[in-house]
C-alpha cells in the first residue's frame, strides 16, 4: 500500500471538510432566523434530498462498513437479520412520525430532541435526563468511531495511531463548531454519495472474487456450514443470533435505531412536511440504506479469502489487498466517510444537549441565542477531549459492541418519548419517565447481570421500554384520567405554546387543590 497517495487523497478530503465549514458558517450569519436556529437548525433551508441523504449517512458508522461485516465474517448469514431490519427501522416509522414530529417541535419551539420530548411531556426533568443519557452514551459510541478513524489513518496514510487520532478529533471539532447542522448535512451528503461508490464496486469486486452468491455459500458450507444457516440455534449465553437474536435484531431495527437522536434530529431540520416530501425523503433513504448495507457481504468473503484477517479490517484488508494503491486510497474516504458523517452528527447532538438543554435551558433560561451556541462549542470540546483521553488510555477491543451498547441505552431511552408520544395523544408524563429508566436499565441487567447475548440485549431493552410506557401511562389514566394539558401539546396544529404561562396556571392549580 503506497501511504503517499493515501496522504494526498486525504488531506485533499481536509480541504474539503474545511471549506464545507467556512460556508456554513458564513451561510449561519447570513441567516434571518436567529444564531441559534441557524447553528442547530440550519435555519430549516437544507434541500431535502441533503437530509435524506445525511440522514442515512449520519446512521451508517465505523460499525456499519467495519465492525457488522467483521461480526459477519464470523457468524455469517444469520448475522444479517441486523441489516435486514435496521433499515426499515429507519424508514418505516418515519411515515407516521415525521410530519407530527416536525409540526410539533414548530409549535413548541424545539431545536433538539431531548428539549421536543421535554416539550411533548410539560417536563423539564425528562429533557435534563435524556440529555444526561445522551451525553453518556454517545460517549461510548464516539470513542469506537475515532478508534476506527485513527487505525484506518494508520493503515492509508502511514500515520502514527495517535497522531491521526489528535488530527481526526482536531478536525471532527473545528468543522462541527464553525458550520454547526448545515456543515454536518452538506459533509454528510457529499460523504454519502462516496459511500454510495465504494459500496457499489467493492461489493461487485468481492462477489466477482469469490465467483458470487454460489461461490461464497459452497466457501462458507466447506469452512463453517453453521453460517449458512438462516438462523443458528439458540446456545447459552452465546453472542450468535439464535431466535433471541432475530427478534432481538427486529426490535432493535424498528424501535432503538429510529429513535437515535442524532437520526431523528433530520425530521426537526426538514424545508417543509407535505406528502410527496416525506415520501422522497424515506424512498432515498431506504436505497442509500440498502445499499449501505451490502457492505456486509463483504465480511464472510473476506474470511474466506483472508482467514488470518482481524475482524474488524476485514473489508480493510480486503480493499488493500483488492486494489491498486490509487484506487484503494480512493476508497478508503468511503470508510472515512462512514466514520466522519456518524461521528460528527453525534458530536452535534452531544454538544446540544450541553449549550441547548442543560445550560439554556436549565441553568441560564435568559442566556442568549449567542450564549447558547457558544456553550455549546464549548461542550462539544470537553467531549471530544475526553474521546481522546479514552481512546489513549483504554481503547476498545471490539468496536461494534461498543457502538451498539451506546445505541442501545439511547434508543430504550429515546423511543416511546419521542415515537409513542408523537402518534398518542392519551401519552402520559409518567409513563414516559417509566419508560425512559426502564429501557436502560433493562440492557444492563440482561447484558450484564444476566450475562445474556449482546443482540437479544439490544432488542429486550426496548420491550422493557415500551412495556413500563403503557403499563405506567395505563394506570395513570385510569386512576387520574388523561391528561388534558399533553392532550393539547400533542395536537401539531395549535398555536404556538406559551410554556412559562402553561406551567403557572399548572401551578396555580396544584395550589387550588392542595
Amino acid at each position: 500500500m503506497n501511504t503517499t497517495v493515501g496522504m494526498i487523497c486525504f488531506c485533499i478530503f481536509l480541504v474539503f471538510l474545511i471549506g464545507v465549514s467556512i460556508w456554513s458558517a458564513q451561510q449561519n450569519k447570513k441567516g434571518k432566523t436567529g444564531a441559534d436556529r441557524e447553528y442547530f437548525l440550519g435555519g430549516n433551508t437544507t434541500p431535502l434530498i441533503v437530509l435524506a441523504v445525511s440522514y442515512c449517512a449520519s446512521a451508517v458508522s465505523a460499525g456499519s462498513f467495519m465492525g457488522d461485516p467483521g461480526m459477519m465474517s464470523v457468524v455469517g448469514w444469520p448475522y444479517y437479520w441486523i441489516a435486514i431490519f435496521a433499515v426499515p427501522g429507519l424508514v418505516i416509522p418515519g411515515i407516521y412520525v415525521i410530519r407530527k414530529m416536525r409540526l410539533q417541535s414548530d409549535r413548541y419551539g424545539s431545536m433538539t430532541i431531548n428539549e421536543y420530548a421535554g416539550h411533548r411531556f410539560n417536563s423539564p426533568g425528562l429533557k435534563l435526563y435524556l440529555s444526561f443519557i445522551i451525553v453518556l452514551c454517545y460517549l461510548f459510541m464516539m470513542v469506537s468511531q475515532f478508534k476506527a478513524a485513527a487505525i484506518l489513518l494508520e493503515m492509508f496514510t502511514g500515520l502514527d495511531f495517535t497522531v491521526g487520532l489528535i488530527v481526526m478529533c482536531v478536525v471532527c471539532l473545528v468543522y462541527v463548531n464553525i458550520g454547526g447542522l448545515r456543515s454536518v448535512a452538506w459533509t454528510d451528503f457529499v460523504q454519502g454519495l462516496i459511500m454510495c461508490l465504494m459500496c457499489i464496486v467493492v461489493v461487485a469486486t468481492a462477489l466477482s472474487a469469490i465467483g458470487g452468491f454460489s461461490g461464497l455459500n459452497d466457501a462458507i458450507e466447506a469452512t463453517n456450514p453453521d453460517m449458512n444457516l438462516i438462523v443458528q440455534p439458540v446456545e447459552e449465553g452465546a453472542d450468535v443470533p439464535g431466535l433471541y437474536g432475530v427478534i432481538g435484531a427486529f426490535v432493535f431495527g424498528f424501535c432503538v435505531y429510529f429513535a437515535q437522536p442524532h437520526i431523528a434530529a433530520r425530521f426537526m431540520v426538514l424545508p417543509d412536511v407535505n406528502r410527496k416530501s416525506i415520501g422522497r425523503f424515506l424512498i432515498v433513504s431506504l436505497v442509500c440504506g440498502w445499499l449501505f448495507n451490502l457492505m456486509f457481504i463483504v465480511g464472510p468473503i473476506g474470511r474466506m479469502l483472508y482467514p488470518d484477517a482481524d475482524g474488524d479490517y476485514m473489508t480493510v484488508t480486503f480493499v488493500t489487498e483488492q486494489f491498486p494503491s490509487v484506487i484503494a486510497s480512493i476508497l478508503m474516504l468511503g470508510f472515512f466517510s462512514a466514520v466522519i458523517s456518524t461521528a460528527t452528527s453525534i458530536l452535534l447532538v452531544a454538544g446540544q444537549s450541553v449549550g441547548r438543554d442543560i445550560y439554556g435551558q436549565i441553568c441560564h433560561k435568559t442566556a442568549t441565542p449567542e450564549k447558547q451556541v457558544r456553550v455549546t462549542q464549548i461542550g462539544t470540546t470537553v467531549i471530544i477531549a475526553l474521546v481522546l483521553v479514552f481512546n489513549l488510555i483504554d481503547p476498545p477491543e471490539f468496536l461494534q459492541l461498543f457502538i451498539y451498547m451506546g445505541m442501545s441505552g439511547i434508543g430504550s431511552a429515546c423511543f416511546c418519548p419521542l415515537v409513542i408520544g408523537t402518534m398518542w395523544k392519551k401519552s402520559s408524563k409518567e409513563g414516559a419517565w417509566a419508560s425512559a429508566i426502564a429501557g436502560p436499565v433493562g440492557y444492563l441487567v440482561h447484558s450484564q447481570i444476566l450475562g445474556q447475548g449482546w443482540l437479544w440485549c439490544m432488542g429486550v431493552c426496548c420491550i422493557w421500554s415500551i412495556v413500563a410506557f403503557f403499563v405506567v401511562t395505563f394506570i395513570r389514566n385510569a386512576v387520574k384520567g388523561t391528561d388534558p394539558v399533553l392532550e393539547e401539546l400533542w395536537n401539531p396544529l395549535g398555536g404556538k405554546v406559551d410554556f412559562e404561562a402553561l406551567n403557572r396556571e399548572l401551578k396555580a392549580k396544584k395550589q387550588k387543590a392542595s
